[in-house]
Order: structure tokens, then C-alpha cells, then sequence
């Protein structure tokens, strides 16, 4: 394909990261994701998974200019609850006031927690690497005819 078809795919225009793992078991501690680096990105959709609703279970987004979990505020509006066991939840951010943002899942009622995923868009340099060793893999296809995968 030429330059331009490789250019739209989504895959190609966005960075996917994976912020944090899934918890092994249940529990109710709070679960931060790694710090995310902003710069460069003009937004950046985040998402997870309890496995228990519960009212006083929260996803919740956070900020700073600085990389350091300790200094991060919580985001104005950015706490939500998951509706029914099973429900994922995202947080679409779309240009943070600070560069560093991190994803926090509060676990009031014991639960588990899915990966949290970061796809950042409006990236500044275009295509992306998406391929992660260990963590994720793909392929970007223009016009696929059918046949042998």
C-alpha cells in the first residue's frame, strides 16, 4: 500500500499502551496505573474492567507536570462507577492541562480489575509502533483480499 492508505489506519495514527496488568485476585486496595507521558498527544482514551459493580467502586483519572505518582491531583469530573459486574469503563481526556496523567481504580467492595489500556491520539508524528514485546502485537491491513491469514 502507499504511504497515505498505511497512514489510516487507526492503528497507525494512535499509540496503544498498556498501563497496567490485571489483579490476580480480589481485593479492595486502590490500584494506580503507570504514569502516562503526555507529550506529544493531544488526547488519550483510558479503559478497564471491574469484575464487581459496586457504587463505592471508582475509576478515576489524575495529573501532574511532574512523573510522580505522589504528586498527582485528582482530574474535576473524571470519577465513575461501574453500572453491572463485567462493565469496562474509560475516561476520554482530551488535552490535559498537565503532561502527566495516571488512571487509579478505587476498590471499595473486593473485586478484580482488568488490564487498564491507554490509546493515545493526535499524535504529533505519525505512523506509530504499537508492537510491544511481551504485552501487545498486531497488524494494520489496507484493502485484504481473502484467502490464507
Amino acid at each position: 500500500p502507499g504511504r497515505w492508505e498505511k497512514n489510516m489506519n487507526l492503528a497507525n495514527g494512535v499509540k496503544i499502551e498498556k498501563i497496567k496488568d490485571t489483579t490476580s485476585a480480589a481485593g479492595s486496595t486502590v490500584l494506580e496505573s503507570s504514569v502516562l507521558d503526555m507529550e506529544g498527544y493531544d488526547g488519550v482514551l483510558l479503559f478497564t474492567s471491574y469484575g464487581t459493580a459496586a457504587a463505592d467502586n471508582l475509576l478515576k483519572a489524575k495529573m501532574s507536570s511532574a512523573n510522580d505518582s505522589a504528586t498527582m491531583g485528582d482530574i474535576e469530573g473524571s470519577a465513575i462507577a461501574p453500572g453491572a459486574s463485567d462493565e469496562d469503563q474509560w475516561i476520554d481526556i482530551f488535552r490535559p492541562r498537565k503532561r502527566y496523567l495516571q488512571l487509579v481504580a478505587v476498590r471499595a467492595t473486593s473485586t478484580k480489575l482488568g488490564d487498564m489500556w491507554a490509546i493515545k491520539y493526535g499524535g504529533r508524528v505519525k505512523p506509530t509502533d504499537n508492537t510491544t514485546a511481551g504485552t501487545i502485537t498486531g497488524e494494520a491491513l489496507v484493502s485484504p483480499s481473502t484467502g490464507t491469514a
